[in-house]
């Protein structure tokens, strides 16, 4: 349950921050992942490039809408791993703003030192079967 909230409240916030997340119309996911459709960013495996650059890992991802010529037409985000390292949905704000940033800004090193600085803060596993 706490990975869906994680990644429905990101979904969320990447979509208050102005893009456009598939799926919104249904709930923008029941899962652990979500996708943002990519075309405003060049393609999917395009903004993911982009957004490693600031320090995230996503991927493209093909969605049933207008295809996006020599990329991918989606950009999928999931959140096992930040629920995993004790994320929760009230960080996704702050999250989404960041991955925001990546995507359409040009402040690529300064936003890598904050989510390197905002990422220690996460320092032990949760959610672990011991």
């Amino acid at each position: 349950a706490e990975l869906i909230a994680v990644a429905r409240a990101c979904a969320e916030g990447l979509d208050a921050q102005g893009l456009s997340v598939f799926g919104k119309e249904r709930g923008f996911t029941r899962s652990h992942q979500f996708a943002v459709e990519a075309a405003d960013f060049g393609g999917g495996q395009t903004a993911s490039k982009k957004l490693r650059q600031a320090g995230f890992l996503a991927c493209g991802i093909g969605l049933p809408i207008a295809e996006v010529p020599g990329d991918m037409n989606g950009l999928r985000l999931g959140t096992p791993e930040l629920a995993r390292w004790g994320m929760q949905a009230d960080d996704m704000p702050r999250l989404a703003g960041m991955v925001a940033r990546g995507l359409t800004g040009n402040d690529v090193d300064t936003l890598a030192a904050e989510v390197a600085e905002w990422r220690v803060s996460f320092d032990h596993l949760h959610f672990v079967h011991q």
